[in-house]
């Protein structure tokens, strides 16, 4: 390549280095080819591309620099010129890119210099984003949000949120709130502010009324922050900002909580979130979204499912249930709602005698083995781990239907020399020691008595400690089984009890 059209990219490690890069051109921190691909990169990774020209700006746009996924898919990006007119910057999508994940950052040939000089070929820079996912922006010497409070926990669906934002450069600001529905299929944005506005007596209030969804609906809140009277910075596909932001809240159509349903616990929100955050290795908070197991959750995706106060609706309160042994269940029903799923077809008998044995909820029992095994079909439901020549590793199936054991880096092994080292030689044996298993260790443990679905993921009393699962949204997810399998199975679903945490303030 001539040396007057070569191309050179600064990737910088972490955020602060852009703002100095942006404001002291000179002050370059690192330098690498486009060749090296890069690892571990911030999911809000802003590119900075410096070439040794200066750009004709109609040629810088998202179709001669451009980012894809590993399937070559195109990835929604914001490509401006920077304060200077030979830098490119390609800053990420709207809430980051996804984490662990591999892209592509693309400039093609198209790409000219203002005396109509191009690149020789394109040049692509392939990069893999950290396994973490992030509470937004932190763009030193700029306005930098540190935290922020709901008005409302749950909102209901009758209310406007109202905000509470703690900024580092206090009221000399501007914000501008998008939110994005956990169940929206596009995944676009909503404007809850009409522009940037300014706090009000210390406060936005949102200028829409949000539906609750079907079951109570999840949303993703991007509070965007800026000088005021200032273009911001930086920009993605909703506006300029000089940061961002993320947190989350849910929307419920009511609230349905018997005041005797509450016990106190003398331990706050933020104490059970910080132990939570501190946990490393194997007990890693993690939050799963198509079926990846190791992205580290943020704090802020902690605290959206430790938080009580987002479950108080007739759907979400199920996660409190409490899981010890109610009559009512009939082993015909059992059967009837395990039919088509996998291994625990007829298997109603075998579900009822070990929740009578181990004082457990049958309705729960199920639900969680159907949870854990994908509805009876996982390699853990269908005789573990095998080698390289398919074969049983250990000679003969076993069976987990629980996840016991199977954490770490390789659940299945995990999984298949526990129920190898028990004896669950045989479906019958997997679900009876199982159920052993979760009440001697939890539900029924006299020194943990973690019986609810919150207690075994959370354990409030003692936080960090003794839990049953790193998937932050493990708890909730069991509702829609237990829910439905209370419904189809059991005759007296009104002895129901409940037991919510009431955290100190």
């Amino acid at each position: 390549m001539d040396k007057n059209k070569k191309i050179r990219i600064f990737a910088l490690g972490v955020f602060f280095t852009f703002t100095i890069l942006i404001f002291q051109f000179k002050m370059v921190l690192a330098q690498s080819p486009l060749e090296t691909p890069k690892v571990d990169v911030n999911t809000n990774k802003e590119w900075v591309v410096r070439f040794s020209r200066n750009l004709e700006p109609s040629t810088v746009n998202n179709s001669n620099i451009y980012v894809t996924d590993e399937d070559k898919n195109p990835v929604p990006v914001e490509v401006t010129l920077g304060s200077n007119p030979n830098t490119v910057l390609i800053s990420p999508k709207t809430g980051g890119y996804e984490p662990g994940k591999q892209y592509y950052l693309i400039i093609n040939d198209a790409v000219e210099s203002t005396s109509g000089k191009k690149l020789n070929k394109p040049l692509t820079l392939q990069f893999t984003t950290a396994n973490a996912y992030s509470d937004g922006t932190d763009y030193q010497y700029l306005p930098n949000i540190s935290s922020d409070n709901f008005e409302y926990m749950p909102l209901l669906s009758s209310q406007k949120q109202e905000f509470f934002i703690n900024c580092s450069s206090g009221t000399s600001v501007q914000y501008r709130i998008f939110v994005n529905a956990q169940d929206d299929p596009d995944g676009s944005y909503t404007e809850l502010t009409n522009g940037y506005t300014s706090e009000e007596n210390g406060k936005i209030i949102s200028s829409k009324i949000l539906s609750s969804g079907t079951n109570g609906e999840k949303y993703k809140v991007i509070i965007y922050v800026k000088r005021d009277r200032a273009v911001g910075i930086h920009r993605d596909a909703n506006t300029d900002y000089d940061n961002y932001y993320i947190d989350y809240f849910r929307c419920v159509d009511d609230v349905d909580v018997n005041p005797d349903d509450y016990l106190a616990y003398n331990v706050s929100l933020d104490d059970i979130v910080k132990s939570q955050v501190d946990l490393k290795g194997n007990s890693t908070p993690v939050f799963v979204a198509a079926n990846i197991m190791d992205n580290t959750a943020s704090r802020n995706q902690i605290k959206y499912y430790v938080n009580p106060n987002n479950f108080l609706d007739s759907y979400g309160k199920y996660q409190f249930l409490k899981l010890t042994y109610t009559e009512g269940t009939e082993v015909d029903n059992l059967n009837d709602f395990l039919k088509g799923k996998g291994i625990f077809e007829g298997m109603g008998q075998s579900f009822l005698n070990a929740a009578k044995a181990n004082n457990i909820n049958a309705a729960y029992l199920v639900s969680h083995a159907l949870l854990e095994t994908g509805n009876g079909t996982s390699q853990l439901a269908s005789g573990g781990a095998r080698n390289s020549a398919g074969n049983y590793i250990y000679g003969t199936p076993v069976y987990n239907f629980f996840g016991i054991g199977a954490g770490g880096k390789d659940p299945i092994r995990g999984g298949t020399d526990t129920a190898y080292r028990n004896g669950w030689s045989t479906p019958e044996k997997a679900i009876e020691g199982g159920a052993s298993w979760l009440a001697s260790q939890y539900i029924n443990n006299p020194s943990y008595n973690q019986d609810t679905l919150y207690k075994m993921r959370w354990n409030p009393a003692n936080s960090g400690q003794h839990q049953y699962a790193t998937d932050i949204a493990w708890a909730y997810k069991q509702i829609p089984n237990i829910m439905k399998s209370i419904q189809d199975v059991s005759s007296n679903s009104a002895n129901l009890k409940f037991e919510i945490p009431k955290l100190k303030e």
